[in-house]
């Protein structure tokens, strides 16, 4: 199907309004030859090609020449399609060219494998997947394939890269033969992203985030950290979440500044693409920041980094607080708040920094300013503590009657529990949600996992705190008599399943039982009380 066969196709997008894709062409159209974006130095050791390295004038055109592309195969408005790409210039690449045809896209995780993929496919009825060819010793497309040959809404496979197996259509070909003379940009018919989150009983939450919602949390993070074009911003979160979205992706569009890709996280890598990238701002965990310090990295003549920021978890918003944090040398905190946004805050606090600002998040800029969102505490809990909710123009929204949905007032709540403590949000435990490398996984999602391992009589997952990764998983198995007890064939068993890696345990504790309460809930914080 071509443009011309299909009117509708051409429906442009409001002039007036500010876009994703438009604020990149207007940076092309200004500084063409400036750096848009650079790949992580170690990408050949990732996938078979060398990094790149793109002008906003050249990125504009392959956005340009996707954009043509989709519209040309008949995808319309609104239509769906899953994103599987690491933090290499393919991904912003894939997402603008995907706005600018006016669709609509899912963007999930590398780690996810054939049971996330498919249960994403059975909620959203995607009519495309794309990923890469080779990543790492996977094979990511020839995985999406295999999916989408049981899923009927799903007519088109793509990929990047070399080597792409049958029944997968080359989006690098797509880009070398350019872009169809007089695209013009085509307004979306829904949502502009879908992200996914968990919440106590709901392993999957899609996230569904308008585009002003992304420049929003953008121009957020701009008028925090007063960023401009000539800044050179180090990402190293995936832009399937918050931190990737609002520390990377938004602001690079709203300032127009560089964006610096690093995937996936390798400290030597990291310390290397500092140096040498001349990078101005990041956001890190603390523990990352400390390391880097205490290597002397942020002293080096050759680091420009103007902008630290502190990434906190909420495993460690919700340990005790402590007098002294060795991360008070960052120039900003980062609180993700649920999956749902980011909060900044610069300079020094006031009072607890392992606290959330409570009420509405004004920043200023000159003599007016913008309540970007704000944070309330809703509904009470049986520990005391409630749920931490937020509302605003940079949240995004959840389906009606599902756990991110929008109340009467339009707060959102964000899966964490809190108390007010000297005018701020302190974060308490929330049992039944893990968080593990960046994810937020349903407790009650792992317990299923587990239990179904043959020779377990029963199962359940808990969390000891970990500053790097937030929660280190553990399984506690009860297994049926004389039968042997290995993490290895637990592995296996869930490798088997297409289950994501991420969810896999790190240790095995065998126990005679797992402690349940009167309605047969998993007592986890009474799991290792009995040994």
């Amino acid at each position: 199907m071509t443009i011309d066969a299909a009117p509708e196709l051409e429906r442009p997008q409001d002039s007036t309004r500010i876009t994703p894709g438009g604020l990149l062409r207007r940076r092309a159209r200004q500084s063409p030859e400036a750096l848009a974006l650079l790949d992580p130095p170690n990408r050949r050791t990732l996938s078979p090609s060398a990094p790149r390295r793109l002008t906003y004038a050249e990125a504009d055109l392959a956005v340009d020449a996707l954009a043509s592309y989709f519209l040309e195969l008949g995808l319309l408005a609104g239509d769906r399609i899953v994103v599987q790409l690491p933090n290499f210039a393919e991904m912003p690449l894939a997402l603008l060219g995907a706005w600018r045809a006016g669709l609509t896209v899912a963007a999930i995780p590398m780690l996810w494998r054939a049971t996330e993929i498919a249960r994403v496919c059975d909620a959203l009825e995607p009519l495309a997947l794309i990923g890469m060819s080779r990543y790492a010793e996977e094979r990511p497309t020839e995985l999406l394939r295999d999916v989408a040959a049981t899923r009927l809404s799903v007519r088109f496979v793509f990929g990047f890269g070399s080597d792409l197996p049958k029944g997968v259509s080359s989006l690098d070909e797509a880009i070398f033969d350019g872009a169809r003379p007089g695209v013009i940009p085509r307004a979306s018919a829904g949502p502009t992203l879908i992200t996914f989150t968990a919440r106590a009983g709901a392993p999957l939450v899609p996230l569904f985030r308008r585009e002003d919602d992304i420049l929003l949390q953008g121009a957020m993070t701009v008028m925090s950290l007063s960023l401009d074009r000539h800044d050179i911003l180090l990402n190293a979160y995936p832009l399937t979440g918050p931190v990737g979205i609002g520390a990377g992706l938004a602001p690079w569009l709203i300032a127009g500044n560089a964006l610096v890709q690093h995937e996936p996280f390798d400290y030597a890598v990291l310390a290397q693409q500092l140096l040498s990238t001349g990078a101005t701002a990041t956001a890190l965990p603390g523990s990352i920041l400390n390391q880097l310090e205490t290597d002397g990295i942020l002293e080096d003549a050759q680091c420009r980094l103007r902008h630290k920021g502190r990434v906190w978890s909420p495993p460690q918003l919700s340990e005790p607080p402590t007098r002294s944090l060795l991360e008070d040398r960052a120039s900003f905190d980062l609180y993700p708040l649920g999956d749902l946004a980011c909060v900044i805050v610069r300079g020094p606090s006031k009072g607890d920094r392992q606290a959330l600002p409570l009420g509405a998040v004004h920043i200023s800029d000159g003599e007016e300013g913008t309540d970007f969102l704000e944070t309330a505490l809703i509904n009470g809990a049986d520990n005391g503590a409630q749920d931490i909710a937020i509302r605003g123009p940079v949240v995004p929204y959840g389906r009606i009657k599902c756990p991110a949905a929008r109340d009467a007032d339009d707060f959102v709540k964000t899966g964490l529990l809190g108390e007010i403590c000297e005018g701020r949000l302190r974060v308490c435990r929330n049992p039944e949600l893990v968080y593990h490398g960046g994810f937020t996984i349903a407790a009650s999602e792992l317990d299923g996992l587990y239990q179904a391992f043959p020779g377990f009589l029963d199962a359940a997952c808990f969390v000891l705190p970990d500053p790097v990764v937030g929660d280190r998983i553990f399984a506690a198995v009860a297994p049926t008599p004389s039968a042997p007890v290995s993490l290895d064939a637990l592995h296996s068993f869930l490798t088997e399943r297409g289950i994501a890696p991420y969810k896999f345990p790190d240790k095995l504790l065998v126990v005679p039982d797992i402690p349940r309460g009167d309605v047969g809930e998993i007592l986890r914080g009474h799991i290792l009380q009995g040994l």
